[in-house]
């Protein structure tokens, strides 16, 4: 059971309180202890007053979380102009409010595309799961500690606002991983000398991974009351195609088996001879994931310009 679920997250619960969901489920289910319940983790976290698509990974492919916690996101929402709280989201009572909005859908638009054609250096909020000395933020934030945050260098691929009724407008974005969405409408809102917050979430996709296979987590516990395998399931994605979006090379058995061993000399040999040239570099950096035929045997990283096995899978 190594792979991943494509999961529907439904508002007013955390990513590891929907693997505890899952967990639970397949206690049930099976009649197992938790101790023998398969490793789980998840590829991005989604608040808990979000919804839509969570990665959760199982067996093996926990070790492959760092893969999609590196991925661009596609997230649709609603901005609320005028008002604002300290998170950013509604799940807190208003702090600040202003009579001051956009006038129209234009304006927001061309505000937009300024924002979009420059960098976004945003500063992570203090409610969220980021650490400062090995503490959450959100732990010091309940604690009514604040503290001095490094500013990070977010990409903001795409941004259109689809409707607004004033004071609230519809918007789609795509954005590179570890992107605060709550933070970027109210760094947006600031740019009309305003305040917003944002209204509503749902997360449509996380790398090549879209919400139109995700299951919710209702459903997949019908299935497996009615004895279907986690990895029968329409929204299971198995151990060796979780990569689909990477850059990818063949290896020979011969060559498999080097890798195994540790024996840096042949992967240029393999990257020299099957790497696909066309494709696109992955957000972290220069990466590929190596096969033998159809399997997952290894992934390779080039830093300070040197190619290294990163990681090997038996």
């Amino acid at each position: 059971m190594n792979g991943a679920l494509l999961i529907n997250k439904h508002e007013g619960v955390s990513s590891f309180g929907m693997i505890e969901l899952l967990q639970r489920q397949w206690m049930e289910t099976s009649g197992c202890k938790k101790r023998d319940v398969p490793k789980m983790g998840h590829g991005g976290t989604l608040d808990p007053f979000a919804t839509g698509l969570l990665l959760v990974l199982v067996g093996r492919a926990v070790k492959l979380a760092r893969y999609f916690l590196g991925a661009h996101k596609v997230y649709e929402g609603v901005i609320r102009f005028g008002e604002t709280t300290v998170p950013g989201d509604p799940t807190e009572a208003i702090s600040e409010t202003s009579l001051i909005i956009p006038e129209s859908l234009c304006a927001i638009q061309a505000m937009a595309q300024k924002m979009t054609a420059q960098p976004y250096l945003q500063t992570p909020p203090m409610h969220s799961a980021k650490k400062k000395n090995g503490k959450p933020l959100y732990e010091l934030a309940r604690a009514g500690i604040e503290v001095e945050r490094d500013a990070k260098l977010c990409h903001l691929y795409d941004l259109q606002f689809l409707d607004y009724s004033p004071p609230k407008s519809r918007f789609r974005v795509k954005c590179s991983s570890g992107t605060y969405i709550r933070t970027l409408t109210q760094d947006f809102a600031r740019l009309f000398g305003s305040v917003a917050l944002l209204e509503n979430l749902n997360r449509t996709s996380s790398g090549v991974f879209g919400i139109e296979k995700a299951w919710s987590t209702e459903r997949i516990f019908e299935a497996s009351k009615s004895g279907k395998r986690w990895d029968e399931l329409n929204c299971w994605i198995p151990f060796d195609e979780l990569l689909g979006g990477y850059s990818r090379a063949q290896a020979s058995p011969e060559e498999r088996l080097c890798l195994s061993q540790g024996k840096q000399a042949v992967l240029l040999n393999i990257l020299r001879s099957t790497a696909s040239p066309d494709q696109k570099s992955t957000e972290e950096g220069d990466c590929v994931a190596i096969y033998s035929e159809k399997s997952l045997v290894a992934i390779a990283r080039k830093e300070q310009g040197v190619w290294g096995i990163e990681r090997v899978f038996n």
